[in-house]
């Protein structure tokens, strides 16, 4: 999957359980990619959006429910999803699905 693809708030995307396994550690969780053998760790808010992933999610649903449990603005919560989301794809951490019509 190329590094730079586009995401848009109708985008929607699930997490690569297929090439990583996830176990939490705390409030953290740490990831293996099956491919290489690196390991990820994420923090509490990284976890909580790692796990709202293991279903098909619209980003823009994604960003509602993190920034209504952290208590963030829409502004705020959207940026700090994108720059997370970003290094997910840069890591293959993400199945993206074309956006619904």
């Amino acid at each position: 999957m190329p590094t730079n693809q586009e995401l848009s708030e109708e985008t929607i995307i699930q997490r690569n359980e297929t090439k990583f396994l996830a176990s939490a550690l705390g409030a953290e969780i740490v990831m293996m990619n099956t491919d290489n053998g690196d390991y990820i760790g994420v923090n509490s808010v990284g976890s909580d959006v790692w796990n709202l992933l293991n279903e098909p999610i619209r980003i823009d649903d994604l960003v509602k429910k993190i920034t209504e449990l952290y208590d963030v603005t829409p502004e705020q919560g959207k940026t700090e999803i994108d720059e997370f989301l970003q290094r997910m794809v840069k890591h293959d951490m993400l199945i993206i699905k074309e956006p619904v019509v």
